[in-house]
């Protein structure tokens, strides 16, 4: 390759602007050569190799885009790299629809000098070196085909020991030819290679006589490197005499094709990868999303003030910047996540296999947060503060292909900047409304029991034989400063799929039992007190652990604990299941099946489970006596319950009616407004008193 013939095509039908190109590329290592309209153009690249075009886009008769459509579309100019010259005010409009049409990169007018002159120089040394790496890949293919005494040279017999080597093998492989000979070749194999691999060489050479291809061996320090060798059989009157190998060491070549691969998929700059990487895993992502149903978001990001800290302190310290960024949002995400760089102060991130849509509010949040964190710029000595604007869309409800997707990121990222930037929007105001709400739903669920807003109400359970409390449930509530007494309806579904409901639930189990204790020692008769478990705590978490060391540290007799599991939580983990049971009731815990009826349980499971006590859904009891089915069902229930052992409790009783037929139907107990509703524990406490 020689330089001297290296080309740059200035387009442009304004001879002022061309002559300015000129004179700031002036030293530049290359030949400058002019059109002043899109028809030369088209012409003089078909007629010259260029290592880069600057297209202006707004020319007469044809513009930019229609130029560079037309380049893209000839095999001869497809791949050759376009910069589009565009005008600032322009610039947000020309930008989507520039890359669209294949542009590799933009700049605005006024066009800055350096950063002219700094972009031409990167994408030269890209053409330079993807120039040496063709000549490389030319070098070995004719490796490949001359014997040469500059290659390693490895000479066996019929059965594949080495009876020679030559200077250049010893060199390249560290073992001397007194190491090598009588030996198998196979002693170099690197581990990096399948039986497949080596199966299919040696049917090529028994077939036709040679095989050749790259392969990585090991040297005698333990370094795996590549090379490229070529087997060939020799006979001797048809019979196999030798086999010939020669070598190469390919790994300089392996390292500038790396480097090339950097220069084209990866952002000098941020080592993020590029917009072209970017489009080529985000088409892959859809393709699998496509077969799989899986869920994936695009975030497009825009740095707030970004050009005030360019302007003030200087490319450098912006360039500073933009690295920092790019290292904060590597060390927060996770590592199957696509951080890229568009270009400028635009960052995305692709997020694959998300459960839902507020994942990514939620990493949308976390990334502003993150960026809201003050900066120090090593080189100014100076702490910078910015912030920074989200736009999300959704795979399938905003879009099924990589352009839909970004197009409508970017549409929401400029609503994110409308609605007063430092905040994300979704495509759809109302995935924004609703992520915003359980983003601040969150917030508030990690304080409130540091801020001591969970209580704990308590209703009774009642005997129906005797009509005496024999024990409580315990219900959670949530009373927020402002907004007052909030539905556990509103909240315990959102903190079951965010997790919270381990803590919440570990909160009111410990709640509970020092309270039971407490009232034990006040001299009150023992009650059993139940708290539900949910599905995720039950199954995620130690729950005998816990349990047990509650039990410890509150001093609340097992015995007098109930711990209500729904049938759902115990029929889904059905393998675990049977051991926990049984280590809590080794513990003496007792157990209740809460909701019963509501699932969809297999009694050749359920007679096996330690449990207690069956609790009829209130859904059952509510139109007794009104629904003949309901009134069925609950008498099932009851009589099954008994003949499997368990107690039966009724959920829900409100009426007299209600409470004559379970007693009629020998229901154990009850619990329901008509004896109490659920009370604080100081109320609850006098409930117990009065009784007493």
């Amino acid at each position: 390759m020689i330089r001297e013939t290296t080309k740059i095509l200035i387009v442009d039908d304004n001879p002022n602007n061309r002559l300015a190109i000129r004179t700031i590329l002036k030293g530049v290592d290359a030949e400058l050569h002019e059109a002043g309209n899109g028809f030369d153009a088209l012409t003089m690249a078909i007629e010259n190799d260029y290592a880069l075009i600057l297209l202006d886009v707004q020319m007469p008769e044809m513009d930019g885009y229609e130029v560079c459509e037309q380049l893209r579309a000839d095999a001869r100019t497809a791949d050759t790299p376009v910069i589009f010259l565009t005008a600032a005010y322009k610039e947000n409009n020309d930008k989507m629809r520039g890359y669209t049409v294949g542009a590799t990169d933009y700049l605005t007018k006024p066009l800055d000098d350096i950063i002219l002159k700094a972009k031409v120089q990167v994408f030269l040394r890209l053409y330079w070196q993807y120039q040496q790496l063709q000549e490389h890949v030319a070098a070995l293919k004719l490796a490949a085909l001359v014997f040469e005494a500059q290659q390693g040279i490895v000479i066996t017999d019929a059965n594949n020991i080495i009876i020679r080597v030559n200077k250049n093998f010893t060199t390249v492989t560290g073992y001397s030819s007194e190491e090598a000979i009588g030996k198998n070749p196979s002693f170099l194999k690197s581990g990096r290679h399948d039986t497949d691999f080596y199966r299919g060489l040696w049917q090529s050479i028994e077939t036709t006589g040679t095989w050749q291809g790259e392969i990585w061996n090991r040297r005698k320090n333990g370094e795996i490197y590549p090379e490229w060798l070529i087997i060939t059989q020799v006979k001797n009157n048809g019979v196999t005499a030798n086999y010939i190998g020669t070598m190469t060491d390919i790994s300089k070549y392996k390292t500038a094709e790396e480097q090339i691969r950097k220069l084209a998929f990866y952002d000098p700059l941020t080592a993020l990868p590029n917009r072209r990487l970017l489009m080529d895993r985000l088409q892959h992502s859809v393709d699998m999303h496509l077969r799989d149903g899986k869920l994936m978001a695009i975030l497009m990001l825009d740095l707030d003030n970004f050009k005030l800290v360019n302007d003030s302190l200087g490319h450098l310290a912006g360039d500073e910047l933009l690295q920092q960024v790019a290292t904060r949002l590597l060390e927060r995400l996770r590592n199957i996540d696509m951080i890229a760089r568009l270009g400028g102060d635009e960052f995305i991130v692709l997020l694959e296999n998300i459960n839902c849509a507020d994942d990514a509010a939620f990493v949308a949040n976390k990334i502003i947060a993150e960026i809201s964190k003050p900066f120090c710029l090593l080189l100014e000595k100076k702490e910078v503060h910015i912030s920074v604007s989200i736009g999300v869309s959704l795979y399938g409800q905003h879009g099924i292909t990589p352009q839909a997707l970004m197009d409508h990121a970017d549409a929401a990222l400029y609503k994110a900047k409308e609605n007063g930037r430092n905040c994300f929007t979704y495509f759809s105001e109302e995935l924004t409304i609703a992520a915003v709400k359980r983003i601040e739903l969150a917030s508030r669920l990690r304080l409130l029991i540091e801020r001591k807003e969970l209580l704990v109400y308590y209703q009774a359970q009642v005997d129906i034989a005797t009509d005496k409390i024999i024990g409580a449930e315990a219900l959670i509530r949530w009373q927020q400063p402002i907004e007052g007494f909030t539905s556990p309806g509103q909240f315990i579904r959102f903190a079951e799929e965010t997790g919270f409901i381990n803590i919440i639930g570990s909160w009111i189990l410990r709640e509970t039992c020092r309270q039971g204790k407490q009232w034990l020692d006040a001299g009150l008769s023992p009650v059993v007190l139940a708290v539900n478990v949910s599905p995720h705590q039950f199954c995620h978490n130690d729950i005998v652990g816990q349990v047990a060391e509650v039990l410890t540290d509150t001093g609340f007799p097992a015995h007098c604990l109930e711990l209500e599991l729904t049938e759902s939580s115990l029929m889904n983990y059905q393998d675990a299941t049977q051991s926990i049971l049984d280590n809590l009731r080794q513990l003496g815990v007792q157990l209740a099946i809460d909701d019963f009826g509501t699932g969809y349980s297999s009694l050749s499971y359920l007679k096996r489970f330690p449990v207690t006590t069956l609790k009829i859904d209130k859904s059952f009891i509510d139109d007794i006596p009104q629904k003949q089915e309901d009134m069925a069902i609950s008498a099932t229930i009851i009589a099954m319950g008994h003949i499997l052992g368990f107690k039966v409790l009724a959920e829900g009783v409100e009426t007299p009616e209600q409470l004559a037929f379970l007693q009629e139907k020998g229901c154990d107990s009850y619990q329901g407004y008509i004896k109490s509703p659920p009370l604080p524990a100081q109320e609850f406490e006098q409930l117990l008193r009065k009784q007493r």
